[in-house]
């Protein structure tokens, strides 16, 4: 499993990778997984490779000498993928949530029209009771009136 860019050598100055990355780490020499690390040599500084997890720095023949290259493009491509996926998920909640806007929204005007038919109505209904009371203190006021007469 030792694989080394075309043009780069394996000198092995390095220490731990921080970052979290997609892929089980392939098994090493050892036949544990293998860590990813940082170069530090000044040719390669900041690459990352997949190195033994018994390699000590300051200690000759420590770990078995495995190496291979961390491949930055497949993780890239695995970022992108996932922010696909992502924007796909976002676009789909932003649909449906303007879908259910679009509903309320229908919802809402017919309620709004609903409103101003009983605010119609009740208006109506008091115009009416008005009258009526009207109407009724007429009657009584020409009754009055004629019994006098």
């Amino acid at each position: 499993m030792s694989s080394v860019r075309p043009g780069s050598s394996c000198s092995c100055s390095s220490s731990l990778a921080s970052k979290h990355y997609s892929k089980d780490p392939p098994l090493c020499k050892c036949g544990v997984e293998a860590l990813l690390r940082f170069s530090r040599t000044a040719e390669h500084y900041g690459w990352r490779f997949w190195g033994c997890r018994f390699y000590q720095k300051d200690k000759k023949d420590s770990g078995c000498g495995n190496f291979e290259w961390f491949n930055d493009d497949d993780e890239k491509e695995r970022v992108i993928r996932e922010q696909r996926m992502k924007i796909a998920e976002l676009q789909a909640a932003l649909d449906a949530t303007r879908s259910e806007l679009s509903s309320a929204l229908i919802e809402l005007k017919l309620k709004k029209k609903e409103v101003k038919g009983m605010k119609r109505d009740a208006i109506q209904g008091i115009v009416w009771r008005n009258i009526l009371s009207i109407l009724c203190l007429l009657m009584f006021a020409l009754n009055l009136y004629l019994i006098r007469v």
